[in-house]
């Protein structure tokens, strides 16, 4: 059977943690920056309920992540979900965004990995590092900082979602991931937004000078000792901001298979579904935050996708069947 996997970036923090927690205007208490373990569970239940009524669900991975971008340091809902081909992804896309509106989040996203063989128009490249054994959250500074500081063209890569190792909390973990979300970028960084609107082309040329850069900084990462494997993926996304969740939302649950699936390079359409392209995204995000002032740097960013590691969210009860969410591959439903 074909099997597609796709990743959730959404979370319930509002205020920027870490070292960009002491350096906002007001310092707010740790223990009100960071959801608990059930404020993230009672967050994702309504998401894992949806997904526990699609019989094409077919493995489900949830807990607790936790991600760094500069000085900020945000836990969050890690979710990735492997279905078949007839998954009503349309309805699980439309239930993160409510979420994220209802948890004032600025930006979420849901990504399909896309395989060798696959393309759509609407892609983002991101790196993938594992380690050979599990890693102290705290050590890895030396690694961060030779991958933000890595030469040539493209963006810096400066925020990570951790993968935890299985079996272990949130400060140790198997590796990291990365994706390079422009349509977010823009709210902070100034410089990228310039750029972007300076040409029709701005996007695609960024896009491959960054996958340039990722595969250039895998060659590098390879050779660490520390590293199993580094390697560049494609993602097929769908972002959406407070300034559009409710529009987005309404555009899924109406989103129908297009005729361009007969000449689609993606074995399933995602962000095709809704027509977006490298171009109308750029477009409709520039005119989005053209008007807003950038937030501060240390505000609260969003996580990427993350893959994780052991069940800390239990199981969903629904009226159809029980869904257990855990680590480890589900069995197939017949």
């Amino acid at each position: 059977m074909e099997r597609d996997i796709y990743f959730v970036g959404i979370t319930r923090q509002t205020e920027a943690g870490g070292l960009g927690r002491l350096r906002a205007p007001v310092v707010v208490p740790a223990w009100l920056v960071y959801p608990t373990r059930r404020q993230l569970a009672e967050f994702a239940a309504p998401l894992l309920e949806v997904l526990a009524e699609d019989d094409h669900v077919l493995e489900i991975t949830s807990g607790a992540v936790l991600g760094r971008y500069g000085a900020s340091q945000e836990l969050s809902v890690g979710l990735e979900i492997v279905a078949g081909p007839r998954f009503a992804v349309e309805q699980v896309a439309a239930t993160v965004f409510r979420l994220a509106r209802d948890a004032n989040q600025q930006d979420a996203f849901i990504a399909r990995v896309l395989p060798a063989d696959e393309w759509a128009d609407n892609t983002r490249p991101g790196i993938t590092v594992t380690f050979k054994t599990p890693q102290r959250i705290g050590a890895l500074q030396p690694l961060r900082d030779l991958i933000n500081g890595f030469a040539g063209d493209g963006w810096p890569i400066d925020g990570f979602t951790t993968i935890p190792a299985v079996g272990e909390g949130v400060g140790l973990v198997s590796g990291l991931r990365y994706i390079f979300l422009p349509e977010i970028s823009i709210r902070w960084d100034l410089a990228l937004r310039r750029r972007l609107a300076e040409a029709e082309d701005a996007m695609d040329i960024i896009l491959l000078d960054q996958s340039t850069k990722i595969g250039r900084l895998c060659r590098t990462l390879a050779a660490d000792p520390m590293i199993e494997r580094a390697w560049l993926n494609w993602f097929d996304v769908i972002v959406g901001g407070m300034e559009d969740y409710e529009d987005l939302v309404a555009r899924l649950l109406s989103a129908r298979p297009s005729q361009t699936g007969e000449t689609s390079m993606a074995r399933k359409q995602f962000s095709e579904l809704l027509g977006l392209t490298n171009q109308s995204v750029l477009e409709q995000r520039l005119k989005a935050v053209e008007c807003s002032l950038p937030p501060a740097a240390v505000g609260p960013l969003q996580l990427g996708p993350s893959q994780v590691g052991p069940s800390q969210f239990g199981s969903v009860n629904t009226r159809r069947k029980e869904l257990r969410v855990s680590s480890t591959p589900m069995p197939a439903k017949k």
